[in-house]
C-alpha cells in the first residue's frame, strides 16, 4: 500500500510540474500549427495523469480518515477535469449536438455547483477558523458554474463557438492547476514570504489573472475572425 501511495505521489508531482511548464507552450505557439497541437496534446495527457492520481489519492485519504483532504483534493480534481474534458471534447465535429456530450456536460456542471455550495456553507460554518478560507475560495469557484447549469436544465442545450470553448476550457484547466500548486506545493514557502491574510493572494491570483487573460484572448481572436462574433 505504501509503495502504491508513493508511486501515485511521484506521478502526481512530476506530471503536475510538467503540465505547469507545458501549459505555456500552446498558449504562445501559432494556433492550429503543428507545435501548438503537439504541445497541447502533451499538456492534456499530463493533466489527465494529474487529475487521475489526485482522484486516487483522494480515495486513499477517505480510507485513512482524512476526510477534509479527501473532499478538497477530490473537488480540485473535478474542477480541473471539467474544463480539461470540455476544452478537448468540444473540438470534435458536431460534438455539441451529441446527447451524451450534452448530458455529461450538464451532470459535471451540476456536481460542481452542488459541491461548491456545500463548500461555501462549510466555510461559513467554520467562521473563519481552520480551512474556512480555502473552502470559501474554492467553493466560490464551483459556484461560478451555477448559472450555466441552470440554463442547461431549463432550456435546450445552446452550442458554443468551438474555438472559444476549446480556448476557455484549456485555459481554465491551467488556472485550476496553478491554483492547486499554490495551495499544496507552494503553501510552505508562501507562509514564509507573505504575512497573515496575504497568504491567500497566491490562491486567488491565478483565477484573477487567468480570467483577465481569457477575456482579452477571446476579444483578440474574435477580432481576428477565429472566434465567431457575438450574435
Amino acid at each position: 500500500m505504501e509503495f502504491i501511495v508513493k508511486t501515485l505521489l511521484f506521478l502526481h508531482v512530476s506530471f503536475g510540474f510538467t503540465s505547469l511548464v507545458l501549459f505555456w507552450l500552446p498558449v504562445f505557439l501559432k494556433k492550429g500549427g503543428k507545435g501548438h497541437i503537439i504541445t497541447g496534446k502533451l499538456y492534456v495527457i499530463a493533466m489527465w495523469v494529474v487529475v487521475t492520481t489526485a482522484a486516487l489519492l483522494s480515495i486513499k485519504n477517505v480510507v485513512i480518515g482524512k476526510y477534509f483532504m479527501a473532499a478538497f483534493l477530490g473537488f480540485i480534481a473535478l474542477i480541473t477535469a471539467n474544463p480539461l474534458w470540455y476544452g478537448m471534447a468540444i473540438l470534435r465535429k458536431n460534438a455539441q449536438e451529441n446527447k451524451t456530450f450534452q448530458i455529461t456536460h450538464t451532470i459535471i456542471d451540476g456536481l460542481m455547483s452542488l459541491i461548491g455550495l456545500l463548500f461555501v456553507v462549510w466555510g461559513i460554518y467554520l467562521k473563519g477558523e481552520g480551512n474556512a478560507v480555502l473552502l470559501l475560495i474554492f467553493g466560490g469557484l464551483g459556484c461560478t458554474v451555477i448559472p450555466s447549469f441552470i440554463k442547461k436544465v431549463r432550456s435546450p442545450y445552446q452550442a458554443e463557438d468551438r474555438i472559444k470553448g476549446h480556448m476557455v476550457g484549456l485555459l481554465t484547466s491551467g488556472i485550476a492547476a496553478y491554483s492547486a500548486f499554490f495551495v499544496f506545493g507552494g503553501y510552505t514557502w508562501m507562509q514564509q514570504i507573505l504575512p497573515g491574510m496575504w497568504q491567500v493572494l497566491p490562491w486567488v491570483a491565478p483565477g484573477v489573472v487567468g480570467g483577465v487573460g481569457i477575456t482579452l484572448g477571446v476579444k483578440y481572436f474574435r477580432k481576428k475572425g477565429m472566434i465567431a462574433a457575438k450574435a
